[in-house]
């Protein structure tokens, strides 16, 4: 297997608050949700991002939803004693991970990532897009999770993506889903990026493509078998 990450920060002025992750049996992207003036914490969202992403990668041998809350447990009592985590606006993240767990590949999207996973029968895109659930302090908040599984014998190419890379597709509609993959497996997840950010700064006062930000956080994480 092939695993290759690509992620660059949607201003040149600021870090990114995505995440990707690549460890022996998981992968997954965390996209932190901008944070508003007033939230309750002393903590930025890339602090939150960066804890929830050590807590994910340290409970791999768990099932997706179950590693996600015990995460969010251990990422929320890090900061318990300090900022108010019941506030509403708390620091929060996307977050999207797939683990080979023996014969089997489990997924799960809390909020706007996506998971694509191409089989040899059907080609399976996951997003949350209605809801936008995400990640926070709480652990009931992994009860709004997408989750799946398909037998990893089935499995040919994976992709995890934050919005802000999959506006590729479900924005500026340069290519479908198939496209996309065949031209990570072709190049690499970062010409999908380059070839996205050529259109943002082509329109950069959001008219053909109206939006909410310009250009944004974007990280994707491939699998190819």
């Amino acid at each position: 297997m092939r695993t290759q990450m690509a992620t660059e920060a949607g201003r040149t002025t600021a870090p990114s608050e995505d995440r990707a992750l690549v460890g022996p049996n998981l992968l997954a992207v965390l996209d932190g949700v901008t944070a508003k003036p007033e939230n309750g914490c002393e903590h930025g969202v890339g602090w939150f991002a960066d804890q929830l992403a050590a807590e994910i990668l340290r409970v791999a041998h768990l099932e997706p939803a179950e590693g996600l809350r015990k995460a969010i447990e251990q990422a929320a009592e890090l900061h318990s004693g300090t900022c108010d985590l019941d506030h509403p606006d708390s620091p929060s993240v996307a977050v999207a991970v797939v683990r080979i767990d023996g014969d089997a590949l489990r997924y799960l999207v809390l909020g706007d990532a996506t998971v694509v996973v191409d089989t040899k029968s059907e080609l399976r895109v996951v997003s949350d897009t209605q809801t936008r659930r995400t990640a926070g302090a709480k652990v009931a908040d992994v009860e709004h999770a997408l989750t799946g599984e398909v037998p990893l014998a089935d499995v040919r190419r994976v992709a995890i993506l934050s919005d802000g890379a999959a506006r590729a597709v479900d924005l500026f509609n340069l290519f479908d889903w198939p496209q996309a993959l065949e031209l990570m497996s072709a190049n690499g997840p970062d010409d999908l990026i380059r070839r996205m950010r050529a259109v943002e700064k082509e329109d950069a006062k959001a008219v053909d493509w109206p939006r909410a930000k310009i250009s944004d956080d974007a990280t994707v994480v491939y699998l190819d078998r």
